[in-house]
């Protein structure tokens, strides 16, 4: 079998020229196949590892997410605990009258002479309701002291805001308070203001 016309000068040339030509062969073999196969599958690896480190950083910080969260849901519980004990300590709106008798009691108990007792209209928080009592008594220093005791003493919250004291003539009652007392009622997060229109 004969060879092609134009393979005849590379078949009869001398030795060195044919490895020459064999080396600048597999040379444009290697660069055609580096930039024809390899540097694009190079890309790819870099575009894949760019990835996998971004995923991973990804999953570093979705893991510092689930521990934050699991503490965030122990304290969220303890502090929906704590605000249970509280609002157990917040009288009702039905319970508002026994209240006020337990505070008006507590005075008499005392041995005050009460002249007022008057709660005033409610101060709407964020999550609570504020409710003034003034309280208008006459006593010794002590049974104020007795009635300020009893009053801490209820079941329910009832801080004094203001007190206002004045000395009078009167036997037995050296001192005329008049008191500010305040109670509160719990009120949900975003539940309308009493009185508001629904």
């Amino acid at each position: 079998m004969a060879l092609p016309a134009f393979l005849a000068p590379i078949v009869n040339a001398p030795k060195p020229q044919k490895i020459a030509l064999g080396v600048f062969g597999l040379a444009i073999i290697g660069v055609a196949s580096y930039y024809f196969l390899l540097a694009p599958l190079e890309a790819k690896l870099v575009q894949l590892r760019a990835q996998n480190a971004a995923l991973t950083d990804e999953v570093v910080r979705s893991r510092a997410m689930v521990a934050d969260l699991a503490k965030t849901r122990r304290e969220m519980a303890e502090l929906e605990a704590k605000v249970g004990v509280l609002k157990d300590r917040l009288p009702t709106e039905r319970e508002m009258p026994t209240l006020y008798r337990s505070l008006n009691d507590a005075g008499s108990q005392a041995g005050l002479g009460i002249a007022l007792f008057q709660p005033r209209e409610a101060q709407t928080k964020d999550y609570y309701i504020e409710i003034p009592i003034a309280v208008s008594a006459e006593g010794s220093y002590h049974q104020l002291g007795e009635f300020l005791e009893r009053v801490a003493r209820l079941p329910r919250v009832v801080t004094l805001r203001e007190m206002k004291l004045a000395s009078t003539n009167r036997p037995g009652r050296a001192v005329r308070a008049e008191l500010t007392l305040a109670t509160y009622q719990y009120r949900p997060l975003g539940s309308p203001k009493p009185g508001a229109p629904k």
